[in-house]
């Protein structure tokens, strides 16, 4: 198992494993678990697929098995900023408007965590690895992109397992349901043992 960072910068040499990263998201949130994005040729995309956001992929000879994407808050397109401020600006229909506590921060030290997923189809003890090396990964990221903290919207299970990689969360907003989910914004940033952790 290995895991590879995508920017738009490297995709010369890992555009192959992009695609692989958009149909794996497509397996997970549209034909597990019935999410209505854009799509297409059997790939997920979506506003927020642009040359600021960072990818992370943790895959095998067999396959992508998880990964997740990582955007600046101070990101900006055409129409779009990041998904949690767009949400607070009403620019996401189906996400409330007070899914933040506070105003969407614009600061280059805090990052969106996004499209976060482990696959399914790989056995639980499997699972509690990949995970770890997701863990692992975000430390990496935060060192080379000097982050500071992250905010993420995810199903409180989700959240709740977090805790066992490595990660302080504290709520950034109020519960809500999304396809059948309990949902909520959290901020997250690395406990002290974890920063000291070898991740070169």
């Amino acid at each position: 198992m290995q895991s590879t960072h995508i920017t738009f910068d490297n995709l010369d040499q890992t555009g192959g494993l992009f695609t692989g990263l958009l149909r794996a998201r497509h397996h997970h949130f549209i034909e597990r678990h019935d999410w209505h994005l854009p799509q297409t040729r059997g790939m997920e995309f979506d506003q927020y697929d642009t040359p600021e956001s960072v990818y992370c992929a943790i895959h095998d000879s067999e396959g992508i098995k998880a990964g997740f994407r990582l955007t600046p808050t101070t990101a900006q397109s055409i129409n779009a900023s990041y998904m949690l401020r767009d949400a607070q600006l009403g620019l996401l229909p189906g996400l409330p408007e007070n899914i933040l506590d506070e105003p969407a921060p614009r600061d280059p030290g805090i990052w969106e965590i996004t499209r976060v997923f482990v696959s399914e189809d790989i056995p639980s003890r499997e699972r509690r690895v990949v995970r770890r090396e997701m863990a692992l990964n975000l430390a990496r990221l935060s060192r080379t992109w000097q982050v500071r903290s992250f905010l993420c919207l995810t199903s409180v299970t989700a959240a709740l397992l977090t805790l066992k990689v490595g990660f302080d969360l504290s709520p950034a907003g109020p519960r809500f349901e999304v396809a059948g989910e309990t949902c909520q914004a959290y901020r997250l940033e690395m406990r002290p043992a974890e920063k000291q952790l070898r991740v070169a």
